[in-house]
């Protein structure tokens, strides 16, 4: 015949069923952080070059 009636209410979401699209946000957007910012670190080893505060005669 089947159950007309439910006796108690189902428990609701669990922590990670109402927070998972936040935390995945969050762990993307820290990830993207991470891997975008490798670039700066490989360019801070050597000296960088500065423009020339002397101007140059142009050709005319």
């Amino acid at each position: 015949m089947g159950v007309k009636y439910v006796i108690s209410e189902p428990p609701g979401p669990t922590w990670w069923a109402r927070n998972k699209v936040v935390i995945t946000a969050v762990a993307a957007l820290a990830a993207g952080i991470w891997i975008g910012g490798q670039g700066d670190a490989a360019t801070s080893d050597g000296p960088r070059p500065q423009p020339s505060p002397t101007a140059t005669a142009s050709g005319s």
